[in-house]
Formats: C-alpha cells, structure tokens, sequence
C-alpha cells in the first residue's frame, strides 16, 4: 500500500524530533513544525531518566521500555547522543512501600528467568553494595536499595538538537515558531495542513505535540497534565554517578558535570485552580528561591555535597499525561493520514517510537508492539 512519503510532524521534543530523525533517515520527505522551539516544553524541562526499572503494566509496556533501552545503545553508534549509562539507586522511606519494592523486583526478575541471577539487570542491593558504587549518597538506615544497572540519563535538549540536525542532514525541514491549524482534504485523502506559516502539502501528519494533543486533535485521550520542578547546577565536580531516586527527589549528574534536580511529589490538590493554565515560569524571585530551598534540603539530606550547589536555572515542565498513563501511538481511524504519538514516558520511549512509526508509517505494516497502545482504546 502506497502511504505516500511527504510526512509532517507535529511537536519538537524528544519524540517528535527522534520520529523525524528515523522517517528522513529512510527516505521520508519531513517537515516538522514546533509552536516555540525545540525542547520548549516537556522535553527540554524533564528529568531525563532513560528506564525500565519497574514491570509497567501491561507486560508490553514494559517490554516497549526495555527494548527502547537497546535502541538507545544503537544510535549511540550512529549519533553523538549524550547518554550517561549509570544505573540507578531506588528507596522509600517506609516499610510498607519497601515491601512493595521488593515485590515490583521480583516481577521484574521473572521478565529475565533465564539469566543467572547475578546478571539480573535489576535487583535488591544492601546498604554496602550501594555504598560501594555511590559513596557520595547516604542511604540512611534503609537496608534494601533497588539497583537497575541498565538505567542511564540523557542530555534531552542536546539529543533533540542532534536529531533535528541529522534530519536537516537527510533533507528535512525544521520550522519554528509555527502552529498546526486544520487539515486540508481532498475527498478522503489527506493533501495538506494549514498552519501559522502556511500551507504544507502532506500524505501523513503525526502529532507527537504532548500536552497539546487533544486541543490539536478534537480528542479525548489526555488527562490533566503535572507540573514538575527541574533544578539544574553549573558544572560541579563528580558526585554521583548513577539516577539516584530518593524519597521526595531524584538526582542525576550529566557527563558535563551540570546536577539535575527533580522533585517526585509535585503540586498539592490546593494549588492545582492557579496552575489550570500550566505556566512555565515562576510569578515571582521569590517563589522561586521557595522552592528551590525546599528541593534543595531534602536533595542535601542524601547527598551532602549537594550543599555547594550552584543554580544555573529552575524550570517548571508539564508532563504528557495519557487517561490510562499508558503510551498513545498509532492512526487515528476517523482521520485519514493522521497519527498520534503521545506518551508520559517519552524521554525513555522516544527512539522505540521512532522506529516503530517510520516501519508503519513508510511500510504500511503495523507492530504488534503498538498493538496495546492505539488511540482507538478510548473510543
């Protein structure tokens, strides 16, 4: 089936621009168009943890993130893609959610039965094991610490960046600031979009716009999104070496030197009416300093070197919420030469996407990988 080979993606962050990457790579005629710039938004204000440290559920979600791991490995080959492969140190502060920990482990050792246990990728480690490999982290008096040594964190603007060069490279497009605006239909075959730059003639468009999916699409298959708070240091002399996921934060330390600061609980309920329009920007110094305080305690409290911090910037990104928190990729079947990919864990699912939609989109052959993930669940 000929799908035709001019595409046109939607959203300029790590998936939007990883699908550009792998469409223009084979042959794809892509135009991508960005409403601000690249990394603008979620992308570029993320945590950036590349994992597969938990059994997401279903099975296939979890495979889908374990595979994209691989992938990552392989354009490590092909691009300058800025990965630091560190593994990651994982604990809560109480018995209960330890317990559950423990069992989520166990889960995940099944998905490896066949390897020898000592090359688990993951697994429960003591305070010594932990020690050992991040000697900077107090642990406290947790005894069990969940280990993935498969987890790695990336330099997510940096990677947008060489993805859209590469599809420059290939003979693509990249324009910004532009917005989507309506589709263009002749009979039932999609001819072109119209946006803010003007009209671009297409076969297909894929919307890989984050938040911005069900306003772009008429759709129903976002939630409310999350705002998270991402603190970044000027470069610091090595402290840690892998994603360290403490209760209340998680740090990781790029490969420049720059610590990247996340907190885990977000917004309480009562400041959720003043965040509706999702700002990205503090109102005021002052609440900034607050909560920069306030992450940076708790981070100190874990890794006391962390006392020298020197703040480059403080950033509020949205994170892309599915209803069901699960992955959204594929055709919307009521919309002839449209497609949807939109998912919470993009920056750890971004070169899987890719790939998988370049096959679908240029082949014509849908994945049974994707088979669980089609926006036609919420119909």
């Amino acid at each position: 089936m000929d799908l035709g080979n001019r595409v046109v993606v939607v959203g300029g962050g790590v998936v939007g621009s990883s699908i550009a990457y792998h469409l223009s790579k084979m042959g794809a005629e892509v135009t991508l168009i960005e409403k601000d710039e690249p990394g603008a938004h979620a992308s570029g204000k993320s945590f950036s943890w590349i994992n597969a440290s938990y059994p997401k559920k279903p099975w296939s979600y979890f495979h889908l993130s374990r595979l994209s791991l691989a992938s990552y490995l392989n354009l490590q080959n092909q691009l300058n893609l800025d990965i630091k492969w560190g593994g990651s140190f994982e604990w809560f502060g109480t018995e209960e959610l330890t317990q559950m920990l423990e069992k989520e482990i166990k889960n995940i050792q099944l998905y490896d039965y066949r390897k020898p246990i000592n090359e688990y990728p993951v697994m429960m480690i003591d305070q010594d094991q932990a020690r050992n490999l991040e000697p900077n982290v107090n642990f406290g008096s947790h005894s069990s610490i969940a280990f993935s040594k498969i987890d790695g964190a990336i330099d997510s603007l940096s990677a947008i960046r060489e993805f859209l060069r590469k599809t420059k490279e290939f003979g693509g497009q990249v324009l910004f600031p532009a917005t989507f605006q309506k589709f263009k239909y002749l009979g039932k075959k999609l001819v072109a979009i119209q946006t803010s730059v003007g009209e671009i003639a297409t076969d297909q468009v894929i919307f890989a716009c984050g938040v911005d999916t069900d306003s772009n699409l008429n759709s129903n298959v976002m939630k409310s999104s999350r705002p998270g708070i991402i603190l970044t240091s000027k470069p610091m002399e090595k402290i840690v070496d892998g994603v360290i996921v403490a209760p209340g934060v998680h740090i990781h330390q790029q490969i420049d030197g720059k610590v990247i600061i996340g907190e885990q609980q977000g917004a309480p309920v009562s400041h959720f009416d003043r965040l509706t329009h999702r700002p990205e920007k503090f109102p005021n110094e002052e609440d900034s300093s607050q909560h920069q305080d306030r992450i940076l305690n708790i981070a100190t409290k874990f890794i006391p070197k962390l006392s020298n911090f020197d703040m480059e910037k403080i950033t509020i990104g949205w994170r892309p919420l599915p209803k069901d928190e699960k992955p959204v990729v594929g055709p919307l079947l009521k919309m002839p030469g449209v497609y949807v990919a939109a998912m919470h864990s993009g920056i750890t699912l971004a070169p899987i996407v890719g790939n998988l939609c370049q096959t679908e989109l240029l082949d014509g052959n849908p994945s049974s990988l994707l088979e669980d993930f089609r926006p036609s669940r919420f119909n």
